[in-house]
């Protein structure tokens, strides 16, 4: 179309009725006639209130979020309510969206209703850049509940062993008795070894392992890994093991006081706060 237009506009140069290139060419007059604009910038109007300010400075400090999570950290930080459609608004105007394709979710059979916490846990390990030994390996559990962190570690190696003693060290600072927990992992070759499946009997925790190429088996520890990267890992050059240790717990102790979606956007503390609350009142009229 831009083409014709252009060439309607040569031809009438040069002397041709206006009513015949038109018709020729296929083009209206108003096409003919209209003198292109150049488009503006659009202009970024400063925050008008101590609201906007709070939502541009949040927005900023999380570059990774989208509008919702903005929303419920800005709600937080002032400590009452705010239209969340407002929240959009004004990222919008300041270009604070994160646009990302959602891929589509597939139904999978064999799904596990969690009703309390220590009922299932996912485990995973993925790979972390440390300048003094290169690729080290992070092992980590997350309650599928309350979403909590129960165990984590970071060492040179990925064996069994390294696993085994994030395992045990979690399921004894949780009390974990036998009987009451399922731990879900891949099939990777630290989780299917003989010593780690012994271990976990030997525990009591019942092992479901999910299908091969099949991270949605894991999604719960697969979604935690892909925010500690985008927010931590991605945007941090760690020298030593010890640093790299350092800022993987910070990580994790800001995390449990961050709002989650999935939580109805309370934080994992909360929610934890909220089990035990109940366990004590249940307690309470038991005796």
């Amino acid at each position: 179309m831009r083409e014709r237009v252009a060439r309607s506009r040569q031809l009438i140069a040069k002397g041709y009725a206006v009513a015949s290139v038109t018709r020729v060419l296929q083009v209206t007059r108003q096409a003919i006639y209209r003198t292109p604009k150049p488009r503006s910038s659009p202009q970024r109007r400063p925050p008008v209130d101590d609201v906007e300010a709070a939502i541009v400075e949040v927005a900023q400090e999380n570059p990774t979020d989208g509008y919702r999570m903005v929303w419920a950290l800005t709600r937080r930080k002032l400590g009452r309510a705010i239209n969340r459609k407002r929240v959009l608004r004004v990222m919008r105007e300041h270009k604070l969206i994160q646009r990302r394709a959602r891929p589509q979710r597939r139904r999978r059979p064999g799904v596990f209703r969690v009703t309390r916490p220590a009922e299932l846990w996912h485990m995973d390990m993925t790979a972390v850049w440390v300048a003094e030994h290169g690729w080290c390996y992070l092992n980590a559990i997350i309650d599928c509940c309350t979403r909590e962190i129960v165990g984590w570690g970071l060492e040179l190696r990925c064996r069994a062993i390294e696993a085994i003693d994030v395992v045990e060290r979690a399921a004894t600072e949780q009390g974990i008795a036998p009987g009451m927990l399922t731990l879900g992992t891949d099939n990777g070759s630290a989780f299917t070894a003989r010593r780690f499946r012994s271990v976990l009997s030997g525990l009591g925790v019942a092992h479901r392992r999910g299908g091969y190429r099949d991270p949605e088996s894991q999604a719960f520890i697969e979604s935690w890994f892909s925010k500690l990267k985008e927010r931590c890992i991605w945007r941090n050059e760690f020298a030593t093991l010890d640093e790299a240790r350092a800022a993987i717990r910070a990580y994790v102790e800001r995390y449990h006081e961050r709002p989650h979606e999935g939580l109805d956007y309370r934080t994992p503390k909360e929610v934890r706060q909220t089990w035990d609350d109940a366990q004590e009142q249940l307690l309470k009229l038991a005796a």
